[in-house]
């Protein structure tokens, strides 16, 4: 029996909820997740403060939605797939310095928000802890291929390899490469690639 097309109600829903989920990730960047209210969020998201406990369960259930955005993009699986794909440990590694940049672009903005959210807010922590186990998780996927392909360092286990790239290239490292310190994505990278590689490759 074929699925059925969604309602007019299920679409009227679904439209509703995303209209919520922009204004609080519009919001959450400025002023900031404890300065914003679910009363603000609602009359960003034109809708009743009921909509948004509703649709998205309040302020912790929107920043876990956003955290999800961030961490179950088709982008992360392209990055995979790109890596594994590349022939060499260091082709692997370009392919995700640039596919960090990439995923910086569509999401870095929900990156800082649950970042900067979690020092005063314990649902904000846990969010980014599942958000740094599901990124090791991802990594380590990618140090496999590296080991397979023999090019990782001798005694180097892979969970410890995961560490180091995340360690060099979760977004607070990259921004500060790459932002702060003015090198520019295409210099920034190149560093950052550099020094994981000395770290992980076989010379």
């Amino acid at each position: 029996m074929p699925d059925q097309a969604p309602s007019r109600r299920d679409e009227y829903a679904e439209m509703t909820r995303q209209e919520v989920i922009k204004a609080a990730r519009k919001l959450y960047a400025v002023p900031g997740y404890a300065q914003t209210t679910v009363d603000k969020i609602a009359r960003e998201a034109r809708v009743s403060p009921a909509t948004v406990y509703a649709q998205c369960g309040g302020k912790d259930g929107l920043l876990r939605t956003l955290m999800d955005i961030w961490t179950t993009s088709p982008t992360v699986g392209r990055i995979i797939s790109d890596a594994a794909a590349a022939p060499t440990g260091r082709t692997k590694l370009e392919v995700l310095a640039a596919g960090y940049v990439a995923h910086a672009a569509e999401a870095g903005d929900i990156m800082r928000i649950v970042e900067r959210a979690a020092p005063s807010s314990p649902a904000a922590q846990t969010f980014l802890d599942v958000a740094d186990q599901r990124h090791i998780e991802a990594l380590e996927m990618i140090v496999e291929g590296i080991a397979g392909n023999g090019d990782l360092a001798e005694g180097l286990s892979v969970e410890d390899a995961a560490k180091i790239i995340f360690f060099h290239f979760r977004n607070p490292q990259l921004v500060l490469a790459v932002e702060t310190f003015g090198w520019g994505v295409e210099r920034g990278t190149r560093w950052l690639v550099d020094r994981v590689a000395a770290a992980i490759l076989k010379d």
